[in-house]
This record gives structure tokens, C-alpha cells and sequence, in this order.
């Protein structure tokens, strides 16, 4: 007499795909209200590193600054944060068909310093998920 062990013989189970949570095909789908946080952000932005420049500029002014190159240098790097973040903030505002760009670079240059990071990340995740950043037609 053959024993066979429980399972053999019989047909395998076909298993089906596991799951799905939440809504289907909106994982990554545009979000409609980025442009207003895009927008917001931006004008954060473009507000703190004003300042930073501001202060730059009045330290480098001083007459009683003796801090060589570096304050120059600190400087311009904030002048160049505020002027892409400004650029980006009025493409963004008039739907300017480059505005995407623009706030992508707005990100990634505000990015460069440590207190930008809390700005920059944000930016450049609305500027991926905003939908209508250019004009509508």
C-alpha cells in the first residue's frame, strides 16, 4: 500500500495579488491645493533669506567688520538663495510656463543650508505634486 503525504496530488493554489488599501492610482497622483503651499513656501523663502542678505549686507557694511572673506561669501551665497526663490515665487504666482523649474531650483539652492532644508524639502515635493503650475488650456 503507497502512502501518500497530505497535499501531494492535488492541484496548487493559485495565489492572487495581496490587497489593496486606500484608492487605487491615487498613490502619486497631483494634490490640489500644492500650488497655494508651493506658493506659501516660496514666500517664506524668499522672506528668510532676504533677512539672511539683509544682515549680510548691514555686516559686510560695517565699518568695524575685519571678517575677511568668509562674510563676502556668506553673503552672496544668500543673495543668490533670495533671488532664486524670489524668481520662482513671481513664475509660480503668474503661472509662468518655466514656473516648475524655477521652484525645483528654488528647493535645491535654499536647500544648501541647514535652516533651508525645512523650507527646501517642501518646496521641491509641491513643485513635484502641484498640477496646474503653468496656464490653464
Amino acid at each position: 500500500m503507497a502512502r501518500q503525504l497530505q497535499g501531494y496530488g492535488q492541484q496548487p493554489v493559485a495565489y492572487g495579488p495581496p490587497p489593496m488599501y486606500g484608492l487605487p492610482g491615487t498613490y502619486l497622483a497631483p494634490s490640489t491645493g500644492m500650488r497655494t503651499f508651493l506658493l506659501i513656501m516660496l514666500a517664506l523663502s524668499t522672506v528668510f533669506t532676504g533677512l539672511l542678505a539683509l544682515f549680510g549686507l548691514i555686516g559686510e557694511t560695517s565699518p568695524t567688520n575685519d571678517s575677511g572673506t568668509t562674510g563676502v561669501v556668506l553673503f552672496i551665497a544668500f543673495l543668490v538663495m533670495f533671488a532664486v526663490s524670489a524668481i520662482a515665487l513671481i513664475g509660480v504666482a503668474n503661472r509662468a510656463s518655466w514656473s516648475r523649474v524655477a521652484a525645483f531650483a528654488a528647493g535645491g539652492v535654499v536647500s544648501l543650508s541647514c535652516l533651508g532644508l525645512v523650507l527646501g524639502i517642501p518646496i521641491i515635493i509641491a513643485a513635484a505634486r502641484a498640477p496646474n503650475l503653468g496656464r490653464p488650456g
